[in-house]
């Protein structure tokens, strides 16, 4: 099955040289002229990748990112963000909006195929677990809908109901066991629960 990516930017060079980048890969690849072009995307079935500019006029990358991590089925689409912003701030911005890696502006063909072809695997990794679990109940929703989780807690959560541990959510996210630690207590502690085990009493 060829694999679908999603390209966003608003500069139409900048475009067409990701699309160059990756041509090589022999991915199927979407072309979108901003991030609004972006939402409408979302009505259909869910890419592999997002590789999205972030400085974009009206819906920006960061704006993007949080759409896809609160759509349903986009979620766990990673996105990596290409961004001539190397500050501190932008970082933290994307990182909390729910991007998964970061590409400095103007990319390298190598370097930007290394990222997408390691987001390919983290999102290999999320089906094969969620292929193997059900999934969790309704009440998960309700008891979310204003616990002010970010877009990483949620899907630290997501995968704790589905009885991962943090190995598998360090692996299928990308992160360290230890930050998956560290966004299990945060996230803990907003839905008001001592442990794990509290946490399933919670959505019984």
């Amino acid at each position: 099955m060829t694999r679908r990516v999603v390209i966003v930017d608003d500069d139409p060079g900048s475009r067409q040289t990701a699309e160059a980048m990756l041509l090589p890969l022999g991915l199927e690849l979407r072309i979108l002229a901003g991030g609004a072009a972006l939402l409408d995307e979302l009505a259909s079935p869910p890419a592999d990748v997002v590789v999205c500019d972030v400085m974009m006029p009206a819906v920006d990358g960061f704006a993007v990112c949080r759409a896809v991590r609160a759509h349903p089925q986009w979620r766990y689409v990673p996105v990596i963000l290409l961004t001539a912003l190397g500050d501190r701030d932008a970082i933290v911005a994307g990182l909390e909006a729910g991007a998964d890696e970061f590409v400095t502006k103007p990319a390298e063909g190598a370097v930007l195929r290394a990222r997408v072809q390691a987001m390919l695997r983290v999102r290999d990794r999320y089906l094969a677990l969620a292929a193997a679990t059900p999934p969790p109940s309704d009440r998960l929703a309700e008891l979310v809908a204003t616990s002010g989780l970010t877009a990483r807690e949620r899907e630290v959560l997501d995968l704790l109901v589905l009885g991962r541990s943090h190995g598998d959510i360090a692996q299928v996210l990308g992160i360290s066991e230890r930050t998956s630690k560290f966004h299990q207590g945060n996230l803990l502690a907003k839905l008001g629960a001592e442990s794990r085990l509290d946490l399933m009493r919670l959505l019984r």
